[in-house]
């Protein structure tokens, strides 16, 4: 028998407690979730139906904020108490979680009610986490409470039935909701959810891959089609009605193991995974579909085990749990990815709103008995690794494991009209190393932050400044090549070729644009590599890097030149050459927290014009990020004789056409 591991040394802080955690073992995820709920167990209301760890503001009203605190937590809850109900250290926490389902659906409580819902209303999100609760661990969450708080949070829970919902993984929530209830012997409403169980199979094209919303309509392959909305719920509805529902149980776990190859593209060989799209806040929910998988008892192919599971979701919630910078002193996440930030939010973010990340502990409803805590980790499995490219066709997306650097380029994902949707959806490539930039004002480069993208600006004096949003079309014309065209304004035309790293070892990809300008004007660009972490030195005394004049050296810093713009920090290398000499390199700070990754981002630029006519820019983009080891991700220099390889220049467009015949 296993012997537990002590709790976390009382001295330590409690973020210490957090990034000193191990987390090898179930203990070790146990002590984590115990940690990650104090600071909200202490920010709870009297009576328990509410939590309050901050004061910004969402689109939504405080009360259904502060329902997010009681309710997310939830997804971490459960699943242990559903295997631990009388789990010592949780005995207080446990019960004030049930004391809160009991105030929280009183009227007569003005300070613990959690309100009359509405139309596409915040409150229908965070009861999807109280029914899966019902449904596993009803013993905890149900039977304590007294009749008339049963029937309180039957009539509360009911009116999801009632009113309209967004045609997005949304639906899940009225299924996840009656599925508890019904578990428990309560009302729930039958039609609805058969209705909305064949309502969602529209979202699925004849590839057999949901995007979030209708499939027709909607082309949205964020985390939320691809691991922590969708897969994870339909994962969860086939384990939990494989006797009742067999035949969609079976077709969800088919869809799930059809989803491996692509989900998988999504992680890094050291955890981290690429922040795309919207909701990044989240954090470690974007591995919640290998906890799904583990708790759905998948029969997993090859080269997939439970091992390889395992390590993808232990590896991805260390990632981010041995960085400081993730929470707030007292432990609590908070709004942001890898440190806080508004800018990077959405509006409906509260300070609550990262809890959301533990429905990666899904994993705690199996036992320490349970073969998933008794095989070992595997290793990222070396077969993807190995490829230098892995085109997903589903969402016009391909993927790169090459020298070392986990990276995607992207093209023709839908983004919706919300806060920053051109940088979450619309950039040329995303990285788990380096993230991606969102723009933090609307004067200037250094606010719009155009790392991995072609930002044009049609005013002389370079203040505002547009980027690819939506595509006209776009397709895969060879060799894993993302070929799309796109308008940032009606009279000028784009067309974009994204092409992909030719070998498992090359540290670079190509972009070529042909730019069809009709306008009466001449265009500014600028189109950028991967932002990177922009200061040197000790981390209590670091200072904004200065230029170097020699590479080989290994001296942090950067260098621009006519066609090239390079910087060199304990982030990696990032660089970007114009291959043709359309423009010339240049080096911008960007603002502060515009970056997912570093706080103080720095990014390597082309920049120039383009007249009225017809004008071409090919540029490649150099990266590689900093090891485990703290080296870059090349023996000494070695790099460098790359990056000088790289640079050599074509022979202007007609050269290009040559060296790229599908331009023709």
């Amino acid at each position: 028998m296993r012997v537990r591991a002590p709790s976390p040394v009382a001295s330590m802080t409690p973020v210490e407690a957090i990034t000193s955690n191990p987390l090898v073992t179930r203990e070790d995820l146990v002590h984590l979730l115990h940690s990650l709920l104090k600071p909200v167990h202490s920010a709870q209301s009297s009576g328990g139906a509410r939590v309050h760890l901050g004061y910004t503001g969402t689109i939504f009203d405080p009360v259904a904020a502060e329902l997010e605190g009681f309710a997310r937590c939830i997804w971490g809850l459960a699943p242990l108490l559903s295997c631990e109900p009388e789990r010592d250290e949780f005995k207080t926490i446990r019960n004030d979680w049930v004391r809160g389902l009991n105030s929280g659906t009183n009227e007569q409580l003005e300070d613990e009610f959690w309100g009359k819902c509405y139309t596409r209303d915040q409150r229908f999100v965070e009861m999807a986490p109280i029914g899966f609760a019902l449904t596993i661990a009803p013993q905890v969450f149900w039977d304590p409470l007294p009749p008339e708080a049963k029937e309180r949070l039957n009539d509360w829970l009911l009116q999801i039935n009632e009113l309209e919902l967004p045609e997005n993984n949304w639906q899940f929530f009225l299924v996840l909701t009656n599925l508890g209830l019904r578990s428990v012997g309560a009302r729930y409403n039958k039609k609805r959810l058969e209705e909305t169980l064949e309502y969602v199979e529209c979202w699925y094209g004849d590839h057999g891959f949901p995007s979030d919303g209708p499939n027709e309509t909607t082309k949205a392959y964020d985390y939320y089609a691809t691991s922590f909305a969708i897969p994870f719920y339909t994962l969860i509805y086939s384990h939990l009605c494989r006797e009742s529902d067999p035949e969609r149980a079976r077709l969800y776990r088919q869809r799930a193991i059809a989803n491996l190859p692509n989900a998988i593209q999504l992680f890094a060989p050291d955890g981290g995974a690429i922040p795309f799209g919207r909701s990044m806040t989240y954090r470690f929910a974007t591995s919640s579909f290998w906890a799904a998988l583990a708790f759905s008892g998948l029969q997993l192919p090859p080269p997939f085990s439970l091992g390889v599971i395992k390590g993808l979701l232990l590896r991805n919630i260390r990632w981010f749990t041995r960085r400081a910078e993730c929470f707030a002193r007292d432990g609590s996440l908070t709004i942001g990815w890898t440190s806080p930030s508004q800018f990077m939010s959405e509006d409906y973010n509260s300070p609550q709103s990262p809890y959301w990340a533990l429905k990666s502990f899904l994993v705690l409803a199996l036992p320490e008995s349970h073969p998933f805590w008794q095989v070992k980790e595997e290793p990222y499995p070396q077969s993807f690794v190995d490829r230098p490219f892995t085109p997903v066709e589903p969402w016009m997306q391909c993927f790169s494991h090459a020298a070392g650097h986990t990276f995607v380029l992207s093209s023709g994902q839908i983004a919706f009209q919300m806060r920053a949707a051109a940088a979450k959806y619309g950039k040329f490539a995303y990285s788990s190393a380096f993230g991606f930039s969102v723009p933090v004002g609307c004067m200037g480069l250094n606010q719009h932050a155009p790392d991995s993208t072609l930002a044009l600006c049609d005013d002389s004096e370079g203040e505002r400044w547009t980027v690819r949003r939506l595509v006209d079309d776009v397709e895969f014309i060879e060799h894993g090549i993302l070929k799309s065209s796109w308008r940032p304004w009606s009279n000028v035309k784009v067309i974009t070729w994204l092409i992909p790293p030719s070998s498992k070892d090359a540290a670079h990809h190509t972009r070529i644009h042909k730019v069809i300008n009709n306008s009466e004007r001449d265009i500014l660009f600028s189109e950028g590599g991967f932002a990177i972490h922009g200061t040197s030195g000790p981390s209590r005394s670091e200072r904004r890097l200065d230029a170097v004049s020699r590479l080989e050296d290994g001296i942090h810093g950067f260098q621009q030149t006519g066609t090239s713009a390079i910087i060199h920090s304990r982030a990696g290398v990032s660089g970007i050459i114009d291959l043709i000499g359309t423009g010339q390199g240049k080096i911008q700070v960007m603002d502060g927290n515009s970056n997912l990754i570093t706080p103080r981002p720095i990014a390597p630029l082309i920049v120039g014009s383009f007249q009225k006519g017809t004008s071409w820019l090919a540029v490649r983009v150099f990266a590689i990020p900093t090891g485990a080891d703290g080296k870059v991700g090349r023996i000494g220099a070695g790099w460098v004789e790359e990056w000088r390889e790289c640079s050599k220049g074509i022979d202007g467009s007609e050269g290009l056409k040559k060296a790229y015949p599908f331009l023709s």
